[in-house]
């Protein structure tokens, strides 16, 4: 486990970040959705929050393009 300590930060810094060990692992993706979102930025989280707290929807995956 890697110590999140000032000298650690500023070291992975001047490094790019390259060589940051993952601090945790994707989740396994489920075979069923109730909502499947498309696109990123606040509105894909905005509308995720809005259907969990209006409609009791928690089981949503959110997809983006990455690049």
């Amino acid at each position: 486990m890697e110590n999140y300590s000032s000298w650690s930060l500023a070291k992975h810094s001047l490094s790019g970040h390259r060589y940051w060990p993952q601090a945790w692992r994707p989740p396994e993706a489920k075979s069923r959705y109730d909502v499947v979102t498309v696109g990123g930025g606040r509105q894909k989280s905005a509308t995720a929050y809005y259907l969990a707290k209006n409609h009791g929807i928690t089981n949503v995956v959110a997809f983006k393009k990455d690049g």
